[in-house]
């Protein structure tokens, strides 16, 4: 997954256009309609948040917005859910946007614009073919070129901060994994210029400042930084007390840190936010509680440690069909912790 970490921007993006005073959407009534669609997703209301962007492209068919954020809620639900992606919609709704994006990028005063949607579009399918797809390659290509758009599109309006989120998260993550070779001089070190753009749009981008704390969030936790990282989290958990991918965060960061009594809240929590919208509770389920029964164990509470790690147990014979190679490969990973904690407990 380290080739994601350096090609792909963050998930949830929102979609502006790009003028002088910075990124707000011309039209009041697109930019309150995608703002909706935006609060909406954040609280995992996923069902309103998918009818909004609709509304946004039956609305307004020509402009990308409603296009490009109901294709990232797909990807956000299938991150959520380590489920794959919804396909052929996916990729059919990005690709109307980079088609938009290319007209607006022919506009004078639109270039901006349009370098941004194009960026932003390739990203997300650059996203699947590293993620879904395992299209290395193609994934490779359309991530570099969705960097080239967004860093062009910077160029061309510095107030681009919801630009800079993408930006910035790639400014790190090639070069946090391009470290070993950041000692010769033709490679430069770009974390902390990513970092500080990041904070930037954290603090004034008009639509993806908490996209921009959730790529702090994990960028921090690489670093080991783990008070930032809990600090990052409860800032933007206090606005989505219930967002999962939020929690995961926490969760990360707190164990980390040794803070077991604060994971196994958070871990909690992620299990008490299932509700009607989880579509396939299996990963979510199996991972939080897994590791529920482990930080209780580590908390000394063994009667309740052992109550989840029976319920983890149990699951082995469950179906698991369907969900991510990364979904698998972590709950097997939970299983073979779980046996060892058994086998402590008894």
């Amino acid at each position: 997954m380290i080739l994601t970490r350096i090609l792909i921007l963050p998930l949830v993006f929102i979609m502006p256009l790009l003028y002088a005073q910075g990124q707000q959407i011309a039209d009041t009534t697109l930019h309150r309609m995608i703002r909706h669609g935006i609060d909406l997703s954040g609280q995992q209301r996923y069902s309103a948040a998918q009818k909004t962007f609709e509304r946004a492209i039956t609305a307004f068919p020509t402009h990308p917005a409603g296009y490009l954020n109901k294709a990232i809620l797909l990807q956000v639900m299938s991150l959520d859910f380590e489920t794959p992606v919804a396909m052929p919609e996916y990729l059919r709704l990005l690709e109307k946007v980079e088609a938009i994006g290319e007209r607006m990028a022919e506009q004078s005063g639109h270039d901006a614009e349009g370098r941004y949607y194009i960026g932003m579009a390739r990203s997300y399918i650059a996203y699947y073919h590293f993620r879904d797809g395992k299209n290395w390659l193609s994934g490779l290509s359309h991530g570099l070129d969705a960097s080239s758009e967004l860093e062009e599109c910077l160029e061309l309006n510095s107030k681009a901060y919801d630009a800079m989120t993408g930006v910035g998260t790639y400014r790190y993550w090639k070069s946090n994994n391009m470290s070993f070779l950041t000692w010769t001089p033709l490679v430069d070190d770009n974390r902390h210029a990513g970092i500080k753009m990041l904070r930037l749009a954290e603090a004034k981008a008009q639509y993806s400042a908490q996209q921009a704390t959730n790529a702090l969030i994990w960028i921090f936790i690489e670093e080991e930084r783990w008070k930032d990282a809990v600090r990052s989290a409860r800032q933007i958990l206090r606005r989505y007390p219930k967002n999962r991918l939020f929690l995961w965060g926490l969760a990360s960061a707190a164990e980390g840190m040794e803070d077991w009594a604060t994971a196994r809240s958070a871990y909690q929590r992620i299990v008490a936010s299932i509700d009607g919208e989880v579509k396939d509770r299996r990963y979510i389920e199996i991972q939080a509680r897994a590791k529920i029964a482990l930080m209780h164990y580590r908390l000394g509470d063994h009667d309740a440690a052992r109550t989840e790690a029976s319920w983890v147990k149990k699951q082995k014979k469950r179906s698991l069909g369907g969900l991510t190679s990364d979904a698998l490969d972590r709950i097997e990973r939970r299983f073979e912790e779980i046996d060892d904690l058994w086998s402590d407990l008894h």
